[in-house]
């Protein structure tokens, strides 16, 4: 591993494991229904944006080893995941409904403001000539999936990602949980394949950009967090009072 590799990921895990969003610290040990049902609606508003992003790097990139890494992953995002029996975003829907939610309750639930701030800044990352920042601002969020990679500089926080927490906490039944199967399993080659990638084509002297964008990146998604901590606390609280 280079000394960026390096700096990347020492980054991710100083920067977001060492002190985790609460929603992310709750899923990853004891997830309430308001936090999976918060998790889902605000969720698929970035699973629905994703491929679009991605498509945008890819129209700027002349790489092809990065091009064929982001078809696999649309795959995963759009078609169907081959470690499942559908696409990310079905997947997600498939999850709301084992806790209550409608398709249509879900998709007519607005974005939070902090929502629609990350995904509109991610946009514009994405879209602008140089893609290895839209890559590092999109893709490098990945790289907080990446479940081997606090273990490996002595930190147990997880990633929210795994099943097992949602099936003792909420009893929730395999075929409803395969979103976290898939995305656990994904997002764990995807997060060191992006910081492989990301290493690889930072151009020279821009190592202190590249950080910086992708400290950006996860104080935007924080702050997407954070909010949506807010909703998961609101939709317990109902629940409470029924």
């Amino acid at each position: 591993m280079n000394d960026l590799a390096q700096a990347i990921e020492r980054l991710v895990v100083d920067r977001w494991f060492r002190d985790p969003p609460p929603l992310v610290a709750a899923m990853a040990s004891r997830p309430s229904p308001g936090v999976t049902q918060a998790f889902v609606l605000q969720w698929t508003k970035f699973s629905r944006q994703f491929p679009r992003w991605v498509g945008a790097i890819m129209s700027n990139c002349p790489e092809m080893a990065v091009i064929a890494y982001e078809v696999e992953n649309l795959m995963a995002e759009v078609v169907r995941d081959p470690a499942g029996d559908d696409n990310h975003y079905e997947l997600l829907v498939r999850l709301g409904e084992g806790l209550g939610l409608s398709r249509r309750h879900i998709e007519d639930f607005p974005a939070l403001a902090a929502t629609d701030q990350l995904l509109s800044w991610l946009w514009a990352k994405a879209r602008q000539d140089d893609w290895v920042t839209g890559f590092t601002a999109v893709n490098g969020l990945e790289i907080l999936g990446d479940r081997n990679l606090p273990g490996r500089y002595g930190v147990t926080q997880g990633t929210g990602l795994a099943a097992a927490p949602y099936a003792s906490s909420l009893g929730l039944d395999r075929r409803h949980l395969e979103f976290f199967e898939v995305s656990d399993q994904a997002d764990a080659g995807h997060g060191s394949e992006t910081v492989r990638i990301m290493a690889r084509y930072c151009p020279a002297g821009g190592e202190e950009d590249m950080l910086s964008v992708l400290e950006e990146s996860m104080a935007r998604l924080r702050t997407m967090m954070d909010a949506t901590w807010e909703l998961a606390g609101d939709l317990d609280a109902g629940r409470e009072r029924r």
